[in-house]
Parts: C-alpha cells; structure tokens; sequence
C-alpha cells in the first residue's frame, strides 16, 4: 500500500496487456480439462483471467462423472473451448461437425403416425365431407370430388347429382337466436332495425326472450285450437244423445196423439 492508501497497482492504468511471463509457451488449442492429453500450462490459460460474466459459474471443480454434461458445458463455454477437431485433408482447418440423427425407431414412427393422422382429417374434412347443405367454405372442393367421382365412376347417387348440380347457392343460413343481453346491448348501441347499420356485419337477428315469446303465442293457439275441438266434439255428442231421446219418444207415442 501506499502513502496516501490507494494500491500502487491501480494508479498504473492497464491500457495493454501484461507480457507473458518467461517459459510460457503458446498451448496447442484452447485448454480442455478433460482430455488427459491436453496438458494445461503452468502459467495457466489466458482464457482463465477473462473477466466475470453473466454465466453460471461452477462449484470450482471439474466433473468427476462424465454424464453430467451440464457442469461440463458451463466449463467448455468459460475456457472458450470449442471441440472441433482438425482436418486430416485440409490443413489448417476443421472438420464439419454433424447433427447425429437421435431418433429412435419409435420417435420416427410416432412422427409419422402424427403427421398422417393430421393431413389424413385434413383431407377428409376438406374433399370428402359433406358439412351442410348450405353454400360454405369446403363446397367447392366436395364438388370437385363429386366430379372426380362422377369422371371415374360414371354415375352419382341422387343426393351427389342435387349437390353437385341442383345446390341451392342462396340457401339461407339459419341463425341462432342471440341472448338477452347481446340483444339489449345492440339495442342500446342502435344497431338493431337501423337501414344504415343492418349489413351483413350487424344483423337485425332475433333474442332469445322473442324466441319465448313466439312459443307462448303458439302454445296458446295450439290450447286454443284444442278446447275448440273438445267443445265441437261435445256438441256433436250432445246433438246426437237429443236426436237418439227425440226418437224415442216418438216411438212411444200412442197412434192417436198427433200433437
């Protein structure tokens, strides 16, 4: 230390670096401590003295197991080693590490099966698969396969023959009633039965409480409609127990009474 407190060696600033120290010769290849016959120098390798970064740093002690390839990794990445090894026909070079292929028997087949199942309901939802009656997003493919079948096969059933060439292309599509409170919101909004707002976008649909409402309308005229039954039937049993008593009477009217 000195006089004043500070280290001499920090008033000296480090604008190069230190000069190796005699008997230090240039390794081979950046150190690796795991290779038995990579000696690493006594003077230690530059790597060592790079400065503290935001990797994670180790317990200070190399691997005892080769298997724990995590702790390997993070001293591979510290001393800048890259396991490259050299080429034998270019020289100067490296050669070309490739991916090994991991994949078990099980993992292709798993993949295949996958990839097969997906594209297969694919296939089948798009070409083969009647969705509606209605003039949708999948129509034009299931008449191109209705077409392909009529080319191949010669003759299509009747309902094919209807959905190829009797479709109905401004067939409306039925709409579910909105709820309650969708229903009062657009109403709130000014969105329904208004000529300017009533596009394709914002329809004046019908609510559910409209749906009940017309229920209770029919309901009532069904009730109605039964009681009116119920009371002709009746008269008409009324009618014919006065016409069966009227009969009988007149039968047992003696032969001289007129009246």
């Amino acid at each position: 230390m000195s006089e004043n407190g500070k280290n001499p060696k920090m008033d000296i600033p480090d604008l190069e670096r230190r000069p190796n120290p005699p008997g230090w010769v240039q390794p081979k290849a950046p150190y690796n401590p795991y290779d038995s016959t990579d000696l690493r120098p006594a003077e230690g390798y530059p790597s060592e003295y790079n400065s503290p970064s935001s990797m994670k740093r180790n317990t200070g002690h190399i691997a005892r197991d080769l298997t724990d390839y995590q702790k390997i990794k993070i001293d591979m990445k510290k001393l800048q080693y890259y396991p490259r090894p050299p080429s034998e026909l270019y020289p100067g070079r490296y050669k070309v590490l490739r991916r090994v292929n991991y994949k078990s028997g099980f993992t292709k087949g798993a993949d295949l099966t996958a990839k097969v199942s997906i594209y297969g309901v694919i296939i089948f939802g798009v070409f083969f698969y009647k969705w509606n009656d209605h003039d949708n997003a999948f129509a034009p493919f299931r008449r191109l396969q209705l077409r392909i079948k009529e080319f191949i096969i010669g003759d299509l059933s009747v309902d094919d023959y209807n959905d190829l060439y009797n479709y109905k292309v401004d067939l409306p599509i039925p709409q579910k009633p909105l709820p309650s409170r969708m229903y009062e919101k657009n109403a709130e909004n000014n969105l329904v039965g208004e000529s300017a707002t009533n596009n394709e976008f914002i329809k004046d649909r019908f609510g559910n409480k409209h749906v009940v409402y017309a229920e209770h309308i029919k309901q009532k005229e069904d009730e109605n409609l039964v009681k009116a039954l119920e009371i002709a039937q009746r008269q008409i049993e009324l009618n014919q127990l006065n016409g069966s008593d009227s009969n009988v009477d007149q039968k047992k009217k003696p032969f001289w009474k007129v009246w």
